[in-house]
């Protein structure tokens, strides 16, 4: 009892000292959460959906526009729907507190070395052992976590994306939404739309690119196909890392071996 009281006391804390707006973006996580807000958009008509997500984007956008005022430590400059393109290799550690859907915020702290290699998760791991060691579906780490018909769904679905992006290329979702519309709705888990759906990342204090959430099956796919570039959705920033682009924004000098990185590029190249 007294442990419980003690979790519910330092989660308590923790939102108090997050100031009103992380407080108020807290809110709307839950309330979103708690009415399934993404698996209702989901269901309606894909126009009726694409609207909805528009608008969607554009308060997100708004609010980080907002906040980025009031708190410019706390929030980007940037867009939080900025889409980049990394190298899937760079990408080789998970961000701490995966499933953070922090669009937009700077966040300090440790949370940035506190992630694990990325081709340790099940599907990733799973993914190299059938397509790189050449072992049966049954032989790999799918099947220490699943069995029976769900473990089976996993297996072929994830052959059928194999195939796909070994013969067509690594598509973007915007790609997938205009090409194969149906595969890009098909696809989302826990995003409102494809649009949404990209692998989504954080940047930590020295601009490593750690995942965060969506795309584990696409990222895995990628990095052992060997593919060059594939985009992903930029969420949260550690404070020291958006030091650098205020920097870059200021025109102050960075070192040589940042100015070809990719979340950078927006403000060099302005």
């Amino acid at each position: 009892m007294k442990d419980s009281f003690d979790q519910i006391l330092r989660t308590l804390t923790k939102f108090y000292s997050a100031g009103p707006d992380r407080l108020f973006l807290y809110g709307i996580r839950y309330l979103s959460w708690k009415s399934q807000f993404h698996q209702l958009i989901r269901s309606l008509p894909n126009p009726i959906a694409t609207a909805i997500y528009r608008l969607n984007r554009e308060a997100v956008c708004e609010i980080v526009r907002l906040f980025s005022k009031i708190y410019p430590h706390k929030y980007t400059d940037a867009d939080p729907y900025k889409r980049i393109y990394v190298d899937p290799a760079s990408i080789e550690y998970t961000t701490g507190e995966i499933f953070s859907k922090r669009r937009g915020w700077v966040v300090d702290g440790q949370w940035d070395t506190e992630g694990n290699p990325y081709m340790q998760r099940t599907f990733a791991k799973a993914i190299e052992q059938r397509f790189v060691e050449d072992l049966e579906w049954e032989q790999t780490a799918l099947a220490e976590r699943y069995d029976g018909l769900e473990f089976r769904e996993h297996a072929e679905a994830t052959d059928r994306l194999y195939q796909h992006i070994r013969e067509d290329g690594y598509k973007s979702q915007r790609q997938l939404l205009e090409e194969k519309p149906d595969v890009a709705w098909d696809g989302l888990n826990d995003a409102m739309h494809p649009l949404a759906n990209e692998i989504a990342v954080d940047i930590g204090r020295n601009g490593e690119i750690l995942w965060n959430m969506c795309g584990q099956h696409r990222l895995a796919i990628a990095k052992v196909l060997g593919i060059d570039q594939i985009p992903v959705q930029v969420f949260r920033r550690h404070a020291e890392w958006q030091a650098v682009r205020d920097r870059v924004r200021r025109g102050e000098e960075i070192p040589d071996e940042l100015h070809d990185h990719p979340d950078l590029a927006d403000l060099l190249e302005e």
